[in-house]
């Protein structure tokens, strides 16, 4: 999972902190691909929803 990101504005992330009631760096760990748990999934779906996209880090 750490080599995928999700980008979304920042409204969206405070958004997201307030549907889920999560705090900030919830949402940064989970959108960087740092964790994998269901809240995790539940996030990246959600931002994915509200027009995030997401990036495929690939290694030289």
């Amino acid at each position: 999972m750490e080599n995928t990101i999700i980008k979304v504005d920042y409204s969206v992330r405070k958004e997201i902190m307030k549907l889920l009631n999560v705090t900030y760096p919830t949402i940064r760990k989970a959108l960087n691909g740092k964790t994998n748990t269901e809240l995790s999934k539940r996030i990246r779906q959600t931002a994915i929803a509200k027009g995030g996209v997401e990036l495929k880090i690939i290694d030289k």
